[in-house]
């Protein structure tokens, strides 16, 4: 499976949009660091696998299967 990595900050604008209301970076660095969001550290900075993300679903155990958790 390809990655996408993207910052945090593109991210944000693909996901709600350039008038949408974003998580916060900090919240959104938590979920990558929980799992929540499929993504990795690069040094210091996190970057999102936004064909991983894109792929997901609600339901979790679809997600868990994509990340490779289940």
């Amino acid at each position: 499976m390809n990655k996408e990595l993207i910052k945090i900050s593109e991210f944000q604008r693909r996901r709600w949009g350039d008038n949408g209301t974003p998580l916060s970076s900090q919240a959104i660095r938590n979920q990558l660091r929980d799992g929540m969001i499929p993504g990795e550290r690069i040094g210091k900075l996190w970057f999102i696998d936004w064909a991983a993300y894109s792929k997901s679903t609600s339901n979790d155990l679809v997600a868990m299967v994509l990340r490779g958790a289940a």
